[in-house]
């Protein structure tokens, strides 16, 4: 009788496949994210600057030095 737990009756090729990208799901994220940023800056350019501005200004003056 098999149970969930017997992984010597799947064929080794399911067992990777189950595993998918688990090693590669930062960078995968990642990429994903940097993407559709880029996409979107080229979409509506100038609400894209307003913003990367907006939270320069806001990150410069919570971070300056003194």
């Amino acid at each position: 009788m098999a149970t969930g737990h017997d992984v010597e009756q799947y064929p080794r090729d399911m067992l990777q496949a189950s595993r998918g990208d688990r090693e590669n799901w930062a960078e995968s994220t990642l990429r994903y994210a940097v993407d559709y940023i880029e996409d979107y800056a080229r979409a509506k350019p100038l609400p894209f600057a307003i913003c990367a501005f907006g939270i320069g200004f806001v990150l410069g003056w919570k971070l300056k030095p003194w």
